[in-house]
């Protein structure tokens, strides 16, 4: 795996962690719960964006 691939990915991960913690946050108030799926949501989305670039990455280079 190039260094490029590798490190896209691990942003990948971290995002995917991220919007995994934000989801399983305990909302206060009905705001809080449409902006922590809000928020939730961009974070995994992020998360496959990045993986699908790293994935181009790995398969652009080999």
């Amino acid at each position: 795996m190039t260094r490029a691939a590798l490190v896209m990915a691990c942003v990948s991960v971290a995002s995917a962690a991220a919007g995994a913690a934000i989801l399983l946050m305990p909302a206060r108030s009905e705001q809080g719960v449409y902006g922590k799926r809000i928020a939730g949501t961009m974070f995994c989305a992020m998360a496959l964006i990045l993986a699908l670039f790293a994935w181009g990455l790995e398969r652009m280079a080999g």
